[in-house]
């Protein structure tokens, strides 16, 4: 997009939506882990935020179950700014580069927010094997303060004939320092899922054609600027619907390779039209449809899951967390679990913003 339609756009945006902003976290309240475990700091130089996680030992050929997983982890941000997306890069003991192939899945997620359709804690970004970097135009960012908390979960495998020791996953996100001369729009991400929030978000897949969905409202009204989706195989279509408008918002069939299997989901950018509205008073509903040829059920074997980024409304206030909300509190039990994110149990995924099993 040229420069000069990117401010457009960017005044655009503001005149209908203003200038956003999040409750103020409560950054001393207690977490169930240590907060400074992870390796978290700021690479001035290359205006990132560089979050190293590992080290953790890859034999060749091994499941993630004969892998001693590291579970959650999680750091301090260390200054106030914006993030603007993500990119992975994997490395062992002596630097080298490792395939990605060895990430089953990772997550980050802020500790001290909550999602928008639930009491569950945000999720900030996910990657699998097959993702590559997500990056927000510089007139956006995800606004963050110091002391911060962000968690890190991963699950990793090595289906190569080679071992990699002392493994690590290294995520780098672009950041702006607060204090900037052209501060970004504030944007934050999104997650929704087939299944109930803090719950198992693979399910049963019948024989045949077949259909899930959930139903929520958001807790704040908005504009959608991007959306995306993660389906498992036998997946026909994803689909994001407005229930109280009657409309479908956002629809989308997998990208699959030679032998069926999905690969990825099309993500889709409403930048032409300064996004899309979203409501507090409305119902929305997403929808994973399958279509089974097998003849048999096959356990866990399907999930429906969708990201964005959106930008709240003139005079709306992202809410703060609430850390007595059963939800909130489940939530953080299934990530304490070393399966998190794993198929019979953990998060589906998200593109821009959110998680889990792999992302598009």
């Amino acid at each position: 997009m040229a420069v000069a339609a990117v401010i457009l756009l960017g005044l655009g945006l503001m005149v209908l939506v203003g200038t956003p902003e999040a409750a103020e976290p409560d950054l001393h309240a207690p977490l169930p882990v240590d907060p400074n475990a992870l390796d978290l700091r700021w690479d001035r130089e290359r205006g990132e935020l560089v979050i190293a996680y590992g080290p953790i030992d890859l034999p060749a050929g091994a499941s993630h179950e004969d892998i001693v997983q590291i579970g959650g982890v999680v750091g301090t941000l260390p200054a106030d700014g914006w993030l603007h997306g993500y990119r992975v890069e994997i490395t062992d003991a002596h630097g080298r580069r490792v395939p990605q192939l060895v990430l089953h899945h990772i997550n980050i997620i802020a500790t001290d927010r909550r999602e928008l359709f639930s009491e569950i804690m945000q999720r900030v970004g996910a990657a699998g094997h097959e993702t590559g970097p997500v990056k927000l135009p510089r007139l956006f960012g995800l606004p963050v303060r110091q002391g911060e908390r962000l968690l890190v979960t991963a699950m990793m495998h090595n289906p190569t004939s080679e071992s990699y020791e002392g493994v690590r996953v290294v995520t780098r996100m672009p950041f702006t320092p607060r204090g900037t001369w052209l501060p970004p729009i504030p944007v934050f991400p999104f997650y929704l899922d087939v299944m109930p929030p803090a719950s198992k978000h693979a399910y049963d897949l019948p024989p045949g054609r077949s259909e899930k969905s959930w139903e929520g409202r958001p807790a704040v009204s908005g504009r959608i600027i991007g959306v995306g989706g993660h389906l498992h195989k036998y997946g026909v279509a994803l689909r994001f619907e407005d229930v109280t408008a009657g409309k479908v918002l956002w629809e989308a069939a997998p990208i699959l390779d030679e032998d069926g299997n999905v690969i990825g989901m099309p993500m889709r950018m409403f930048l032409g039209r300064l996004g899309i509205p979203l409501r507090k008073d409305h119902v929305y509903r997403l929808t994973a449809v399958y279509d089974n040829p097998t003849g048999e059920t096959i356990p866990d074997g399907a999930m429906g899951t969708l990201g964005g980024v959106m930008i709240p409304a003139r005079n709306e206030t992202w809410p703060g967390v609430d850390r007595r909300h059963p939800d909130y509190l489940l939530d953080w039990e299934l990530i304490q679990d070393t399966s998190y994110g794993h198929a019979g149990r953990g998060e589906g995924s998200a593109t821009a913003g959110g998680h889990g099993h792999h992302h598009h």
